[in-house]
């Protein structure tokens, strides 16, 4: 005669069963981690056993569980929420006094305005439409509001954005903000802080130096010699004044030469850089000709003007 086990359901763990709590239905016996225990006799029970009428509790209920009433407001037809220790006429008494009985003038303005202060403060699910008291708030990582565990996703209540490190709005004197602003301020802080407050340096001009107003002269003096040589009919330049363009480009036809002459002189140049240099050389001396009057009448030597 063979010996029959009983079959062992699959992940059945012997060792875990001292963790949890039985149940004490004398029908379940299920081990459950999580117990609920009954109002009126305080045993363990799982969830489908804990009720008193679900297994048959001869112990008497408390107070809050007998005689509930939940009377209506006979102003706004609203529930109102009453418990044991105050009789159903105290809770519609206060409700009415409470000033948001919709029932009653301005009640639905203050009704919603202690609403949305409550939803603020994280109270209330912020959620329009939705007034569940947070017991475990779930904070939107988008909105960074307070939501109940159903509108909790970003899609379940309309969730825009808050903005981070927004500029505070700020305003100018010209505007009518600005103006009042200014106002206050002038007359907060008196005669006394005005004569007290420190007064702005003001930096003393630049002496002119010797050296501008001489140039200006002869700038000045070579656009007039010019403009005389023109109403003469003769079209040619005041050779001993250069004007501003003609001092730039010669400070950067030296720099030029002079950066060449410096790669020159070690042997990095290359054949562009040399042909390069070759033509800014001879562009130099042409202008060092034409400067000293050496190219007038076709003569290329220099000529000394007594």
């Amino acid at each position: 005669m063979s010996s029959s086990s009983t079959p062992t359901p699959d992940g059945y763990k012997p060792e875990l069963m001292s963790l949890g709590t039985e149940c004490h239905h004398d029908a379940c016996n299920l081990h459950d981690f999580l117990p609920f225990s009954c109002p009126a006799c305080k045993l363990a029970f799982c969830q489908d056993h804990f009720l008193p009428s679900h297994h048959s509790c001869t112990a008497p209920l408390p107070p809050s569980m007998v005689d509930r009433i939940a009377p209506t407001c006979p102003l706004c037809n609203e529930v109102v929420s009453s418990t044991g220790h105050r009789g159903p006429n105290h809770a519609v008494e206060a409700h009415i006094m409470s000033g948001t009985c919709s029932g009653m003038e301005g009640g639905e303005a203050r009704k919603k305005a202690l609403l949305k202060a409550r939803k603020d403060r994280g109270e209330v699910c912020f959620r329009r439409g939705c007034a569940k008291v947070l017991v475990v708030p779930m904070v939107c990582g988008t909105c960074t509001h307070k939501f109940c565990p159903s509108h909790r996703s970003a899609q379940s209540h309309s969730c825009t954005p808050t903005p981070v490190g927004s500029p505070a709005p700020t305003t100018t004197p010209g505007t009518p903000g600005g103006k009042s602003a200014m106002s206050r301020l002038l007359q907060s802080s008196g005669g006394s802080s005005a004569a007290s407050s420190p007064r702005p340096v003001v930096a003393a001009p630049k002496p002119q130096t010797p050296s501008e107003p001489l140039s200006a002269q002869l700038e000045a003096r070579a656009a007039a010699a010019q403009a005389a040589l023109k109403r003469a009919g003769q079209d040619a330049k005041v050779p001993f004044v250069k004007t501003k363009t003609e001092k730039r480009a010669d400070a950067e036809l030296q720099s030029t030469i002079k950066s060449l002459k410096a790669r020159h002189d070690k042997g990095l140049l290359t054949k562009a850089e040399q042909l390069r240099y070759a033509e800014l050389l001879g562009q130099q001396e042409s202008s060092r000709r034409k400067g000293s009057g050496g190219g007038k009448g076709g003569k290329d030597k220099d000529c000394i003007i007594a």
